[in-house]
């Protein structure tokens, strides 16, 4: 989605691009608010900066390639998760290479910035960042919040019972399964109101699902699908959520699997 470019932005825009140039490569680097930092990033090698944050606040991300290669720019947590509102892929002023924008840290932890090519290619850029601290944006932790802490399931779990809600925090649910055998595994969910997403994820890879589910089964929008062929031994995660952040939605999650 291509959001206009606010006076905040470019006044955070103008501050930056005001302070010390430092470069390195972009890999296990971490990020220093209020500096310039060049890098490189492509396609097989993702350039990713590390940034610790002790409260609460709003963390703003400028990230300028130096060619036309097309830049995405991500805010995740330790997973590698996106953060509600994490991404950026505007392309302001019709520059493909040119992101900005500020997302809210929900609490103290350690955060991603990851500045990805959109498809293939490799592009060197220069990135800004500042950072304000503010306690009040906390946000409690979810229990099931992220793949480090999602809920197992078992080929032989029928059915399961959860809920989200935007309003305080609870974005979405992660599941994780491991096959025993290999076979046709299907993962639905059922829900009486409310709009939902149902996402597959192989294992280490949060960032895009490999499979995903929006058909609003039987005329119902909380009523998702994914019918996947998984091999003995083999992770995947799901990941449900609602359409709108903001929702609160009661659901069923339902496991099949037949065994090849």
């Amino acid at each position: 989605m291509k959001r206009p470019l606010t006076r905040y932005a470019l006044t955070a825009l103008g501050f930056l691009l005001a302070g010390a140039l430092s470069t390195s490569t972009a890999e296990g680097q971490r990020l220093e608010p209020g500096r310039i930092l060049g890098g490189s990033t492509s396609d097989e090698d993702v350039a990713a900066f590390e940034f610790r944050a002790d409260a609460a606040g709003i963390l703003t991300v400028i990230v300028r390639s130096a060619d036309e290669t097309d830049l995405v720019l991500r805010v995740t947590d330790a997973d590698g998760q996106p953060l509600p509102n994490g991404e950026s892929d505007q392309d302001l002023g019709g520059n493909s290479g040119a992101e900005q924008f500020a997302v809210t840290i929900p609490r103290a932890g350690t955060y991603m910035v990851r500045v990805e090519t959109y498809g293939w290619g490799k592009s060197t850029f220069r990135l800004g960042s500042s950072w304000v601290a503010f306690p009040e944006l906390e946000v409690p932790p979810d229990p099931d919040g992220s793949p480090s802490t999602a809920i197992e399931l078992a080929v032989e779990q029928q059915s399961l019972n959860n809920s989200i809600d935007g309003n305080s925090g609870d974005y979405w649910d992660w599941y994780v399964l491991t096959a025993k055998r290999s076979g046709t595994l299907t993962v639905l969910t059922r829900a009486e109101e409310g709009d939902l997403v149902l996402e597959a994820f192989s294992d280490g890879e949060y960032t895009e699902p490999m499979e995903s589910s929006d058909q609003d089964l039987q005329g119902m929008s909380g009523n998702e699908a994914l019918t996947l062929s998984i091999a003995a031994g083999e992770t995947i995660y799901f990941k449900v959520r609602a359409f709108s952040e903001g929702s609160s939605v009661q659901y069923r999650l339902q496991v099949g699997f037949i065994p090849d």
